[in-house]
């Protein structure tokens, strides 16, 4: 058991998680109007947070998420709440493909910085995407090192990200930039941690 199975049993009622979520989601919504039977993935979905508030009577929600008690949650809750249009399953982004060329949103949220190879996820979020279709990756500025600390920075891979090396990743595997912008500020340890949205367009 992964510290997330554990997690995801109290995770619904974190509010900084809930807030940082509408945050992004918000200003993902500033920039972009997704057509309303759009083709979701949200990776790292945790128990739906971002996948709820993005979720409409049309369109079609894919989690993925690495651990099994978060994907667990996520489907109790879609079934709870009469949801068929959304469900969650188990996906390591190091030994699994995910289909390409067919969804017109790729929304992560708090996950990139899990993942070693930040190249690799680039990669296949642009390829899974249709022609036109949008990536919006929600995760912190660069930090000390002081944001898990609780957890010894267990399963951490980055310190957060800093802007223009972020925006290259992306470009580089063909994406174009349409915004990078701070949405919300963790606070935590008496410091604050700022949480960007990068968003960008196949």
């Amino acid at each position: 058991m992964n510290r997330f199975d554990e997690a995801s049993k109290t995770w619904d009622k974190k509010q900084t998680s809930i807030d940082s979520s509408n945050a992004c989601v918000e200003n993902l919504n500033k920039h972009i109007k997704l057509k309303d039977d759009a083709n979701i993935l949200d990776y790292g979905c945790g128990t739906g947070f971002i996948s709820f508030a993005l979720s409409n009577e049309t369109n079609n929600i894919l989690g993925m998420d690495y651990s099994d008690g978060m994907v667990e949650r996520f489907n109790e809750k879609a079934k709870e709440l009469n949801f068929d249009n959304i469900k969650a399953m188990k996906h390591n982004m190091n030994e699994d493909e995910i289909e390409e060329n067919k969804y017109d949103l790729f929304i992560s949220s708090m996950t990139m910085h899990h993942i070693k190879d930040t190249n690799m996820f680039a990669k296949k979020a642009y390829d899974c995407l249709v022609d036109g279709g949008i990536v919006c990756i929600n995760d912190l500025e660069k930090e000390d090192g002081t944001f898990h600390a609780k957890h010894n920075n267990d399963g951490v891979e980055h310190f957060g990200y800093e802007e223009n090396s972020v925006k290259k990743i992306f470009e580089d595997v063909g994406f174009q930039i349409i915004s990078f912008e701070t949405t919300y500020i963790h606070k935590r340890n008496e410091k604050e941690y700022p949480l960007f949205n990068l968003i960008a367009k196949k």
